[in-house]
């Protein structure tokens, strides 16, 4: 084989690696952007329970603050 032969089968095996890994990356945009939309469809299809309390309970967070100040050594 001469080097011009070998030359110009790395350079063809080069050129399709690229093309291999580019389609590939964009097929994974894709499938990316084809899973964001459905999840979104679906959020707002079927929309995420959100508990009536969150976050009113005073008692619970005083104790975590007592807690924590504790744990440090305060």
């Amino acid at each position: 084989m001469s080097a011009d032969s070998l030359m110009m089968q790395a350079v063809n095996i080069t050129v399709i690696g690229m093309l291999i890994v580019f389609t590939f990356l964009g097929v994974l945009i894709l499938v990316v952007k084809f899973l964001g939309d459905l999840v979104q469809w679906a959020e707002k299809r079927w929309p995420a329970a959100v508990p009536a309390a969150a976050g009113t309970d005073n008692t619970l967070i005083a104790v975590a603050i007592a807690a924590a100040k504790r744990f440090q050594g305060k």
